[in-house]
């Protein structure tokens, strides 16, 4: 069986390919639709896709993009362009990422069926060899682990390790001789009877980040040796290195969620050295709170200093919405921009910077809340931030988000529900279209607007208000996709004055504006 996805904005077009998939291949293809590019990396990620169509102009993120991030945890999937732009350069694009074909529309349906025959072939001949690896690798990886621990022990464990058998030992892992750093990892809260499934997790994570020597798990912690380009200036490497952690720590983070410790060591070129440099890793390791995060070794560099406080923040950030601590995500997300901003990145780096944390917070939203990856406000995410120009652009449309991502995880740490809450809960149901106060809805439950407000904000992980106005945006949603209503009279059916007022909530929720919106279902489209 070949699982297929199929990635169009267009449904007639996703339709079509459907149709004669299961047509021309039946019982041999499973088919998946994505109509955003977003949708399509959410897909890639939950089920093992073979084949993939993507068009390349969608709203959001587009086409070439969603490659790029699908072929980085799936390189195997075979993709095939199909756009209606016949030009160069997005061919040449597609290609440099890895496209098996680019098919401008409309294409004939024998070129669809003979593309897909092809690509199955491919698929055949790449599981064919990746059976014949397996087994060599089965037989290797038990000599090869006692190697990768006797290395990691001999250059750790001894005052004065003979540089000599070192080499021998990358020599055996086919390392060259360059610059190295050193990895304490720290697991806390691994579920009973799991360690060498998360053990085998973690070393893949690692093994995709680097070519790199992997230590046993130990107590909890597992350390590394990463080989590292020599060839760049002091602090280039350094901004390479803490790329590398943050890669790591986020990986672990949403594959596996525990409380992740990563100590990173000194940077040297020094086989002498790699003693001090696991003691440099190990006494970052020890500087780290137990929520969890990254630490590296001591810099002098002001540069580094300023690299080290952005990514500490962006980790303690993440931390804190992973751990649905809504008060906390909106403290730190607010000291991580101005982090970015202090240390004088550009605002594309800060654009990119917010999108890689948007990204992670929306995947760990995902993982409990699976429609949460259908919000519109996914698609226009690149659209927004390209309109951000200054630290409260920024402010005005990251916070907001990533505070909705801790109170979803942070209802959901609570399976039950205070019937006081629920009794507050329908009532707001019932009167969205009203004026709905503090007071009246503590009345109505039967308990003070104090008591309320603290219980209603512990159970739901966001404050009143924001609970009303999310629910009275759902409503809006809803009455613009029957159609029966003007943008004047919704406004008010859901509970809003002032339409302006209106117009502008609405645009921070979903992305769009509400006659936006109106007009891309009245046009054909969905959201």
């Amino acid at each position: 069986m070949y699982h297929i996805l199929l990635t169009d904005d267009e449904q007639i077009v996703t339709d079509s390919l459907a149709f004669i998939l299961e047509k021309n291949f039946p019982s041999q293809v499973e088919v998946f639709k994505a109509s955003s590019g977003s949708e399509a990396i959410n897909i890639c990620r939950s089920q093992k896709i073979d084949i993939i169509f993507m068009d390349i102009n969608m709203p959001g993120l587009n086409g070439l993009d969603t490659i790029s991030e699908i072929k980085q945890f799936n390189p195997s999937a075979v993709v095939i362009i199909l756009s209606a732009f016949d030009k160069f350069q997005y061919a040449q694009e597609a290609m440099s990422l890895g496209a098996y074909r680019y098919l401008t529309k409309p294409v004939n349906r024998n070129l669809v069926t003979q593309t897909v025959r092809n690509a199955m072939g491919i698929i055949d001949s790449l599981q064919g060899k990746l059976s014949n690896d397996i087994e060599i690798k089965e037989k290797l990886s038990f000599v090869s682990s006692i190697v990768e621990s006797d290395f990691i022990y001999s250059s750790i464990y001894s005052a004065s390790a003979d540089v000599k058998d070192l080499h021998r030992y990358l020599e055996y892992f086919k390392i060259p001789e360059t610059s190295y750093f050193y990895l304490c990892i720290e697991l806390n809260g691994i579920g009973q009877g799991k360690n060498y499934e998360t053990y085998l997790t973690v070393r893949d994570i690692l093994l995709k980040a680097s070519a790199c020597i992997v230590g046993p798990f130990m107590a909890s912690r597992i350390v590394v040796f990463i080989p590292f380009e020599n060839s760049m200036s002091e602090d280039e490497a350094f901004i390479c290195q803490q790329g590398l952690v943050r890669e790591v720590y986020s990986a672990i983070s949403v594959k596996i969620g525990t409380k992740t410790k990563i100590g990173a060591g000194i940077i040297s070129s020094d086989l002498k050295d790699t003693v001090r440099s696991y003691n440099s890793a190990l006494k970052a390791l020890n500087s780290i709170a137990e929520i969890g995060g990254t630490s590296f070794a001591l810099q002098q560099n002001e540069t580094k200093k300023t690299v080290i406080d952005s990514v500490q923040s962006e980790t303690h950030l993440l931390n804190r919405l992973n751990s649905g601590d809504v008060d906390g995500t909106k403290s730190l997300a607010q000291m991580w921009l101005d982090s970015l901003f202090e240390a004088r990145k550009t605002l594309d780096t800060i654009r990119n910077a917010v999108f890689r944390v948007l990204v992670t917070a929306r995947s760990s939203v995902s993982e409990i809340h699976k429609d949460y990856a259908n919000e519109p406000a996914f698609n226009n995410t690149f659209a927004i931030l390209s309109s951000c120009n200054d630290q409260a652009d920024f402010l005005e449309y990251v916070v907001p988000q990533l505070v909705e991502c801790a109170g979803i995880i942070c209802r959901n740490h609570s399976q039950k529900e205070n019937p006081v809450v629920t009794k507050a809960k329908a009532y707001i149901e019932a009167h969205l279209s009203d004026e709905i106060s503090l007071e009246q809805t503590a009345d109505e439950a039967g308990v003070n607007p104090f008591y309320l407000s603290k219980i209603f904000k512990e159970e739901t992980g966001g404050n009143f208000i924001d609970y009303v106005n999310f629910h009275r945006l759902e409503k809006a949603r809803k009455l613009l996709k029957e159609g029966e209503l003007s943008i004047k009279e919704i406004s008010w059916e859901c509970g809003y004055s002032d339409q302006n007022y209106f117009s502008k909530i609405f645009r921070r929720k979903f992305g769009i504006t509400p006659t936006e919106y109106k007009n891309s279902l009245s046009s054909g489209g969905s959201l």
